[in-house]
């Protein structure tokens, strides 16, 4: 049973949720992924801002990117311009942060998700995300240059199970997960925690293996941005460092009535596309408490030599062991998961630093090792209380602005941005050019009134998730 959070720090977590996330910060720590900076892409933006734009994007992530590309392909070039505000480095947020996992989270969540939603959005979001991830693969596969500077790979995720409860709760949801979602039937492995030790993993209870991808998420969305850029130019604007600090709006321009004030001066817009995630609600009053930022952390680390690479065949997860400690007032999320550079050999680590790795593997990990830490970062990552991302048309509420509901977004994504940015950010830009997206975007997924004001949406809820590990 989950210890109790105490009503003082239940408070304190509450306020936190519900103040102003702020922007990125100036100097942040730099992700192994983001080394070395894109040659032309890190740092590019225009010598002077465009007064006017027709689709401004805060935001130059996954999403940000799934949001111009589709705008860009979607509209005729003399019809419409894109503007992408970004605070720091491009793709220097979530993206940047990155565990470099192709992983659909669905299958272990699938019996909450049925309980929670019902057997058809629980299929749909199933297939979202299978969707998502496949149009990953793509992208990364759609030229050599992608393919190489992305290190794209199908691999088999070996997911260990610290204690009993979370590995039945998982068998069972992955196998309802094979029964509704008919066509991923038969992927599943169970393993006992002695048939592990063929993969060199430790485990209290067992495993699930279950197919999945790796890739180097930042070189591939900094080299879609420079291919956009070649594209269409010049009615695609890349503006870095330039934090969007204020939106008004102003209906003396009738087509643009937003007013985005940055450092560099103010843009007027017709549509602004929010794709910030963990700090949208800098800029959105009305979705703090509702959305709010958690820091991950992230490492690389070199493996002894005995460890050897596996990197094209096989990821690792970790679940169990989280909860509340009130000595130190940490919530533990109890998840883990790491990958293997296959031409380097470094194991990218995340949600821990030092430690758990030699607790994890059989051989190669022996305190005489030569394993060493090579860099940790941290970035920020946005959750909702309901642990559904926040796709569609802001209400006012949101915004706190007046507006003819110009303001859209596409974030909070709880951890597992892969298999949800990109069709999100599409599902947004296609909504907003009057196209259909009910074939593949779930209900539950699109932000109304009613949902933002719905208790499932309270941070109380949010924390009892975080706690019972629901993740």
């Amino acid at each position: 049973m989950a210890t109790p959070i105490s009503t003082n720090l239940m408070e304190e977590l509450y306020a936190q949720a519900l103040a102003d996330p702020q922007l990125p910060r100036d100097n942040p720590t730099t992700a192994f992924w983001q080394l070395p900076p894109h040659p032309s892409m890190s740092e590019t933006r225009s010598a002077e801002l465009p007064t006017t734009t027709d689709y401004a994007i805060i935001g130059s992530g996954v999403t940000g990117c799934s949001m111009a590309k589709t705008l860009l392909d979607s509209t005729p070039s003399a019809t419409s311009s894109v503007t992408v505000f970004e605070a720091r480095k491009l793709t220097s947020g979530a993206t940047g942060r990155n565990g470099g996992l192709l992983t659909n989270f669905v299958p272990g969540h699938f019996k909450h998700l049925i309980d929670q939603l019902g057997h058809e959005q629980a299929i749909k979001i199933a297939r979202f995300a299978n969707r998502t991830l496949e149009k990953m693969h793509s992208l990364a596969n759609s030229s050599d240059e992608f393919r190489d500077a992305s290190v794209v790979r199908r691999t088999l995720d070996v997911i260990a199970f610290d204690d009993h409860q979370s590995f039945n709760d998982e068998k069972e949801g992955f196998k309802l997960y094979e029964k509704y979602v008919t066509e991923e039937a038969g992927k599943t492995q169970i393993l006992t925690a002695e048939e592990l030790a063929a993969y060199n993993v430790k485990a209290n209870s067992g495993a699930i293996l279950f197919p999945n991808g790796a890739f180097w998420p930042y070189r591939l969305i900094t080299r879609l941005w420079a291919q956009l850029q070649k594209q269409h130019a010049p009615r695609l604007s890349i503006e870095t460092n330039t934090p969007v600090t204020e939106i008004a709006y102003d209906p003396s321009n009738a087509t643009h009535p937003y007013v985005l004030k940055t450092p560099r001066g103010s843009v007027r817009a017709s549509k602004i596309l929010h794709a910030t995630n963990g700090y949208s609600g800098h800029l959105l009053p009305g979705l703090r408490g509702k959305i709010y930022p958690l820091r991950g952390t992230m490492s690389t680390q070199k493996p002894p030599a005995a460890f050897g690479n596996h990197g094209n065949a096989i990821t690792w997860s970790r679940v169990g062991g989280g909860g509340f400690d009130p000595t130190t007032n940490v919530i533990e999320l109890g998840l883990y998961y790491s990958n293997q550079n296959p031409q380097s050999g470094d194991v990218f680590i995340g949600e821990n630093i030092r430690t758990k790795l030699p607790r994890c593997f059989t051989k190669g990990w022996e305190e005489t090792s030569e394993h060493e830490v090579r860099k940790v970062w941290s970035g920020i990552m946005g959750f909702t209380g309901d642990r559904l991302p926040l796709i569609g048309k802001l209400p006012a509420s949101a915004t706190k602005r007046r507006g003819d509901g110009g303001e859209w977004i596409a974030a909070g994504f709880n951890g597992y941005g892969m298999p949800l940015c990109w069709s999100s950010g599409e599902a947004v830009a296609k909504m907003i050019l009057g196209q259909d997206v009910d074939d593949f975007l779930p209900k539950s997924f699109v932000v109304t009134e009613e949902r933002l004001e719905a208790e499932s949406m309270s941070f109380a809820t949010a924390i009892n998730g975080l706690l019972s590990g629901y993740v």
